[in-house]
């Protein structure tokens, strides 16, 4: 409560600069308040859908949708900024790849609009990329006008033709001068998905500084640019933003993102070194909250923080100049593709996630579609639960809901696996899935199997009603993300029978659903239990 109180009382009456010059701050406590966003993942227009209970214990109500999108974010964040003394706002990057808007305009629209906004810096992301490193520098140079951060990343060394563009734009920390209060930020941008970038690793030209050497040799020029408080813009995911509050002793405040989580409070981690209280904020995904951090500062020690956590649901007003900008590509997108089109219908809701942590309705309905579709035909199919993004609403199934369901534009990639390999590579996904709760992270067709996530292996696999022979061949059909190595899938990635068919996965799963017309029906968009989760 005193922090709130005194957090208040700050805001009222700040230290502000007398005949242009800034305001001395000097043994004087003084407020900062940080938006954060994260993971928008280019929802850009609202949407409905069921929010969890977890979505509810934060406040996104059931009924009161439709929930997100970014005019209503814009709403909020300029509200709170007319509402602050000093502020920024920092978004923990992935605004790119998530829904047709993105498909279509590769990123302008996101960064158009962020920019209306009013947004200071984003850390750049792995999904940033996922039209290439090239796009990112077009995307970037041209309508992005906040800061794009990563201190490691270095394209300094590549002579590939757009790394010296992007050597340009994406700077590794920027300083803030809040009148008065000097605020070093510094980003810290995914290395654990890199294999998921479009343009595969190994053709970027990106040399990764490990986090540890980036962060300290970046608070130290901060620093010695009189830098009070150094803020981390991460999408390093939980895990790592807690290792690092740990381990660094210049770290003041996290904001993180990646895992898709909102945490409220946020997580408060001690420094292995100094015993600081570092809070770690995520503010969580797909444009559902918007995230606000108070602190109190007295030469560069923060005295105290408090957060709130704001939903956005139907109740939340557009920005008007933000609506404006968005409608420029929604009838574009509605002339272009007409996304209100309805190709199905859901007698419930299809979701992604099965319920037990093995098999789903829409991962069933999705690599059934793959292995059954002419030109394809194969004995098996798997692919990767992430790349299923959203369920599916109860009610009429529109071209809109599926590619938010669906947004990635992947392809159906074949291949001949041995027996064994089919073992490599359920054992792989079984030890996968361990690590992330026992959740299934594929969605398989023409197979059946335990997944043992207590020893951390594929058990009992039967391949179309006949036990897996280690001797035998299978084909297989999965999609070019993991069959490239995406998600660690290096099995797949070494297999030299591949064979990309070109075939649209999206438009795989619209003709399923529009030759089924109502879902689930029976043997199709079930579940089955043909991923047995065993804990």
């Amino acid at each position: 409560m005193l922090s709130i109180i005194l957090t208040a009382a700050l805001s009222a009456c700040v230290p502000t600069a007398r005949d242009g010059e800034a305001a001395d701050i000097t043994g004087q406590p003084v407020a900062l308040t940080l938006l954060h966003t994260s993971d928008v993942h280019a929802r850009l227009y609202e949407y409905q859908f069921t929010p969890s209970f977890t979505d509810n214990q934060l406040g996104l109500q059931d009924e009161l949708g439709p929930y997100g999108g970014l005019a209503e974010m814009a709403y909020i964040l300029k509200r709170e900024r007319a509402r602050s003394g000093r502020v920024l706002h920092l978004d923990s990057g992935d605004s790119f790849q998530g829904a047709v808007v993105f498909n279509s305009f590769l990123g302008e629209a996101e960064f158009r609009a962020m920019s209306e906004a009013g947004l200071d810096a984003a850390v750049v992301a792995n999904h940033e990329f996922d039209y290439g490193a090239a796009n990112l520098a077009t995307q970037g140079a041209a309508w992005a006008k906040f800061d794009l951060l990563a201190a490691n990343y270095d394209f300094a060394d590549s002579d590939l033709p757009y790394a010296t563009e992007l050597e340009d734009l994406v700077i590794p920390s920027r300083m803030f001068e809040l009148d008065g209060l000097r605020v070093g930020v510094i980003g810290l941008a995914n290395i654990s998905s890199l294999n998921s970038i479009y343009d595969q690793s190994n053709s970027l030209g990106i040399r990764v500084i490990e986090p540890g050497p980036a962060i300290e040799d970046e608070a130290a020029k901060l620093r010695a640019e009189g830098a009070q408080l150094i803020v981390v813009l991460s999408h390093m995911g939980l895990d790592e933003d807690i290792v690092n509050a740990r381990a660094y002793p210049d770290i003041d405040i996290i904001l993180g993102g990646h895992n898709h989580i909102a945490l409220d409070p946020p997580l408060v981690v001690v420094n292995d070194a100094t015993g600081k209280r570092i809070p770690i904020v995520h503010s969580g995904a797909f444009a559902k909250f918007v995230g606000r951090l108070d602190v109190v500062v007295q030469d560069g020690e923060v005295l105290s923080t408090d957060y709130t956590l704001f939903p956005i649901d139907g109740t939340v007003p557009q920005d008007p100049a933000t609506a404006e900008i968005l409608m420029e590509y929604a009838e574009q997108l509605d002339y272009e593709l007409n996304l209100d089109q309805v190709i199905g219908y859901a007698e419930t809701e299809l979701t992604r996630y099965g319920t037990s942590g093995g098999d789903s309705m829409l991962g069933n309905l999705s690599a059934e579609a793959m292995r059954l579709m002419p030109g394809v035909e194969t004995e098996i199919a798997l692919t990767n639960t992430l790349g299923i993004r959203a369920d599916i609403p109860a009610g009429e199934i529109t071209l809109d809901t599926l590619f938010n369901a669906m947004p990635f534009d992947n392809t159906v990639t074949t291949m001949f696996l041995s027996g064994r390999e089919v073992q490599e590579l359920l054992d792989f996904a079984t030890s996968r899935s361990t690590d992330r709760g026992c959740q299934s992270q594929i969605q398989v067709a023409g197979i059946r199997f335990t997944m043992n996530c207590a020893e951390g292996v594929a058990q009992d696999i039967v391949i179309n009603g006949v036990q897996l022979q280690l001797d035998g061949t299978y084909e297989l059909a999965t999609n070019n993300y993991i069959a490239h190595g995406g998600s660690g899938f290096d099995v797949l990635e070494r297999n030299t029978t591949q064979v990309d068919t070109g075939i649209s996965i999206r438009d795989i799963v619209k003709q399923a659903i529009s030759a089924a017309g109502s879902l689930p029906q029976a043997g199709i968009a079930q579940e089955d239990g043909r991923i047995q989760a065993v804990y």
